[in-house]
């Protein structure tokens, strides 16, 4: 039985939720996050240079449409100078916590750590912008994973991922990248003037292992021809893993 499915009967006769055995010790550093395709820079580090700023502002004005801003709560940006205000501003997200994606040495989008709770031990990852030179590569999904061991390396029991409803690639992306599916909250938030559902997902601590060991393997050389494609998926690696678990 999984942990969050255990009980445990008080003296009343109630049950209660499992005891989670001392205190929590989750926490986030703000630290640079290497992988073999990519990097996550801290914009409190000093990411947003001059040069990075130009290059994410390639990437967004180079989008062949504003498909990918329709479900972010802002809309695509008139002009480097807007770009750089809503990303020192950290996109008005209270107590977020930012990264750049940096492929092959060039600034191709950003994701955040979101209503972070330490002392719950949970934490969100997202507004994600993966731009079109990341979208579908092997850099993408190596950021999530970095984020991901990041944040169970750190402490945290439960890694969310919240999104529109509507939002079919992102709740595919999710599956994809192993959180399970809890529920939708209805008329959650309004965003752009519209009402959104909020599709809820996450991610376990006692989950992760086997995850951790699928996304290696799946990232690992080996696993990708000369022309960079798959051999094997990273479902099919998270299926053998957790059966093997």
């Amino acid at each position: 039985m999984k942990n969050d499915q255990k009980t445990q009967e008080n003296e009343y006769g109630q049950l209660t939720g499992k005891p989670v055995a001392g205190s929590l010790l989750a926490s986030i550093s703000i630290e640079e996050l290497k992988g073999r395709s990519v990097s996550l820079l801290p914009f409190s580090a000093g990411a947003l240079s001059e040069a990075r700023l130009q290059q994410l502002w390639r990437c967004a004005d180079g989008e062949p449409d504003g498909r990918c801003w329709t479900y972010l709560p802002y809309s695509a940006f008139q002009n480097r100078q807007e770009l750089q205000v809503k990303l020192q501003r950290q996109f008005g997200f209270a107590d977020a916590m930012h990264y750049c994606i940096e492929s092959r040495q060039q600034a191709a989008g950003w994701l955040a750590l979101l209503n972070i709770r330490p002392a719950q031990g949970v934490i969100e990852i997202g507004n994600l912008y993966f731009s079109h030179v990341l979208r579908q590569s092997a850099a993408a999904t190596e950021a999530v994973f970095l984020m991901l061991q990041a944040c169970f390396r750190q402490g945290f029991r439960r890694v969310e991922w919240k999104c529109d409803d509507l939002n079919l690639p992102s709740k595919r992306a999710a599956a994809r990248f192993g959180f399970q599916y809890e529920g939708t909250f209805r008329q959650d938030r309004i965003i752009k003037g519209c009402s959104r559902n909020t599709a809820w997902f996450s991610i376990l601590d006692e989950e992760w292992p086997p995850l951790e060991q699928a996304y290696q393997a799946w990232l690992h050389p080996e696993n990708f021809d000369a022309a960079g494609q798959q051999k094997i998926r990273l479902q099919d690696f998270i299926q053998l893993h957790q059966k093997n678990k």
